[in-house]
């Protein structure tokens, strides 16, 4: 989601995988065996950070700042900010928690040869010391673990330094990471081995009492634990919500941002013809940390009559891929003729404040090479799938709407067979209903063809109930009924259906601080047994990002078992962060790209105890 329709550009990290299996190793959907760092639940015993990478084109230098001296000497120098860098243990770390063997990440900075360097190794150091170099040493800029540090089929972030005889550069990166291309693709060479990062799983704060959600908190799962620095990124683009097919690939969307070279902004300005692009993207590999992003391009329609149109939920099944696309505005917007379209409750979010309809969805039957759209250009404000309109404060019910993700082609869909969608809406004349805000829930199903998802009179809306007892109304959406209500903390949301443990969980982003869509985010995570539920909360997590958004739980990336021994069901979020909030990247690796988090879930003892015996049966 670009700021004014603007495109924040950061390069994105990657953390090497040691891939392996053992005991304790996770075996995900998509075939990858991923092993956990250690199986200990609870908070880290040492702090980590993601370091800056700044770089001057004035000196040819590249500097990664773990400290805010070095942040603050690099922006005094006019050096440019290239967002996240490699996750190292933070400075400010008290000696008695650094882990056994802590090696100091020194920096340095020689006059003579114009460069910034940071290092922990002995060869580094040694190029440090030697004299005829021009080194003096500046400061602490974390620290890390010697090599051996690492268990075998851990994960590790690994630090390289790479060296640049044409411009006298020292460059340390993780290795695999996308700054490590960069280095590579510049003409750097590796100069030496420095360190690793192994991390302990860390708990995410639940703070769902202070916020008084209204729901009761899940006995089934406890908590939400995530692997700092153990988060994959790929491309410079968010809004990625990749569909799972047949032949194994996924197929995402993406948008405002460019990704392997390939520009797309879904803002449409009336001055521009209302021209919005969205993303198209292959992704090959079963390995979340080594993920082949190709066969990138964009799809160009029109945003009339409102300020923009962006991606929303996809779905691949027989070989046929939906991709929907969504409406936005800001308050108070005017038509092409000066005609007002507000007015809208105030405050002013900051940022696209007006949730507009779904257009519809469109489909390929070439894999994304060609589609067939409906709505290229729409006529007036409610030509749209679902005849809703977001002009004179109307609100509507299935904002930026996402499909379930039902494993591999639709592997676990319901015994209906039918594809169901997930939307944030609102009712109340005075809900501020911004593309990560609103009040309420909402659902409908759909047989997943072409004729079928195309006609509204074939959509069934949920009108209440739960499990077996649920209603459905069919083409009417005026009768659909909210799924989930809390007034104004509800925004994006996803489902997936989590097969190992036979849970559906609902991924709820919204604003830290209402209304405002340029500061932080909230997010979290509701479960049920059936898809309409009832509810139950695992965790409510502020401000994490800090300004996380488009969350959702990919299925090629889950485990097919929970370790019913350990307690623990291994997962991968999926989300991209950071769009307008810059202060700190929280999981570490979070930022304008989609993020793969490694994580899992808590079991309870009596659920895990039901799982193991459902195990042994199967």
């Amino acid at each position: 989601m670009a700021l004014k329709m603007g495109v924040m550009l950061l390069v994105a990290a990657t953390l090497e995988a040691h891939c392996c299996a053992q005991r304790f190793g996770a075996r995900l959907a998509s075939g990858a065996v991923l092993a956990n760092a250690n199986n200990a639940a609870g908070l880290a015993a040492f702090n980590l950070t993601s370091a800056t990478v700044f770089y001057s084109f004035a000196v040819t230098d590249n500097l990664v700042a773990g400290t805010d001296a070095t942040a603050a000497y690099a922006k005094a120098h006019g050096y440019d900010s290239y967002g996240s860098g490699a996750t190292l243990i933070s400075a400010t770390t008290p000696a008695g928690s650094l882990p056994a063997g802590a090696l100091a990440l020194k920096t340095f900075h020689s006059a003579s040869l114009k460069d910034t360097l940071t290092t922990a190794s002995a060869a580094g150091l040694a190029w440090a010391s030697n004299a005829s170099n021009g080194y003096v040493y500046l400061r602490v800029e974390g620290y890390c673990q010697p090599s051996s540090a690492a268990p075998s089929g851990s994960y590790a972030s690994r630090l390289l330094t790479y060296w640049s005889a044409q411009r006298k550069d020292s460059f340390i990166v993780a290795s695999g990471s996308a700054h490590e291309q960069s280095a590579l693709d510049a003409g750097y060479q590796l100069a030496w081995d420095e360190c690793v990062v192994v991390p302990e799983w860390a708990v995410w704060p639940d703070n769902a009492v202070q916020k008084q959600l209204p729901l009761p908190k899940s006995t089934d799962l406890l908590d939400w634990e995530y692997l700092p620095g153990a988060n994959a990124n790929y491309g410079h683009a968010d809004t990625w919500y990749p569909s799972w097919a047949s032949d194994g690939n996924l197929y995402t969307p993406w948008t405002d941002g460019t990704v392997n070279g390939v520009r797309s902004g879904s803002g449409g300005k009336p001055s521009e013809g209302y021209n919005s692009t969205t993303g198209i993207a292959t992704v090959v590999g079963d390995n979340p940390f080594h993920l082949n992003v190709t066969d990138v391009h964009v799809f160009t329609s029109s945003s009339f009559p409102y300020q923009s149109r962006y991606p929303c939920g996809t779905l691949v099944y027989n070989d046929v891929w939906f991709y929907g696309t969504y409406n936005l505005n800001n308050p108070n917007s005017t038509t092409p003729q000066g005609d007002p379209l507000g007015p809208n409750p105030s405050p002013n979010c900051g940022n696209w404040c007006v949730q507009g309809p779904l257009v519809d969805f469109r489909h390929s039957k070439d894999f994304g090479q060609t589609w067939t759209e409906p709505r290229l250009n729409c006529s007036g404000p409610t030509d749209n799938l679902f005849g809703e309109a977001s002009i004179h404060n109307q609100k509507v019910k299935f904002g930026a709407p996402h499909f379930v993700d039902f494993g591999q082609n639709m592997q676990h869909k319901l015994p209906d067979g039918k594809a169901y969608i997930v939307g944030h809406g609102a009712s109340r004349p005075g809900a501020i209903q911004a593309w990560m805000l609103g009040d309420e829930i909402y659902m409908a199903r759909c047989e997943p063809t072409p004729s079928a998802i195309s006609d509204r009179a074939q959509w069934e809306f949920y009108a209440g109930g739960h499990g077996s007892g649920a209603q459905w109304v069919k083409g009417n959406v005026e009768a659909a009924k909210p799924l989930f209500v809390w007034n104004n903390h509800t925004g994006v949301v996803t489902m997936s259906y989590h097969e190992a443990i036979n849970k559906f969980i609902l991924v709820i982003s919204t604003a830290s601080f209402y209304p405002s869509m340029v500061k932080q985010f909230d997010t979290y995570f509701l479960e049920a047994d059936s898809i309409t539920g009832p509810w139950k909360y695992v965790t409510y997590m502020s401000e994490f990002g800090p300004e996380a958004y488009f969350a959702h739980f990919p299925t090629k990336f889950l485990a097919t078992e929970a370790n019913t021994t350990s307690g623990y069901y291994d997962t991968f979020l999926s989300y991209s962060a950071n769009f307008a909030f810059h202060s700190g990247a929280n999981p570490p690796l979070s930022g304008y790209h989609w993020s793969l988090q490694q994580s899992r879930f808590k079991l309870g003892a009596e659920f895990a105890a039901k799982l193991h015996k459902q195990n042994r049966r199967n």
